[in-house]
């Protein structure tokens, strides 16, 4: 026994070129019909978002990986150390 996903009935409306555009697809055979037509395009612009969004996250973490330089408590005393000892010799 198979079980089907749910659907869900929708209604859209379409830009005059869009649903020409969605009828072409058809025509060629590249969909069975419109639903079919819709869902994959669904599916791909979800995939996309989601990789773009992904994408972001992560140059995100990078970013502020970047930032820290491996910076601890001992390496900024030790660098404010090294910014006053050098002012004191500018003097």
């Amino acid at each position: 026994m198979s079980v089907r996903p749910a659907k869900k009935g929708s209604s859209l409306r379409l830009p005059e070129r869009t649903a020409a555009q969605l009828d072409e697809l058809v025509r060629c055979g590249r969909f069975k019909n419109r639903q079919t037509a819709v869902a994959a395009a669904v599916e791909r612009l979800y995939g996309e978002e989601h990789r773009h969004l992904t994408a972001r996250q992560e140059a995100f973490t990078r970013l502020c990986g970047a930032l820290q330089l491996g910076t601890t408590r001992e390496s900024l005393h030790n660098a404010e150390l090294d910014r006053l000892d050098w002012e004191s010799g500018q003097r």
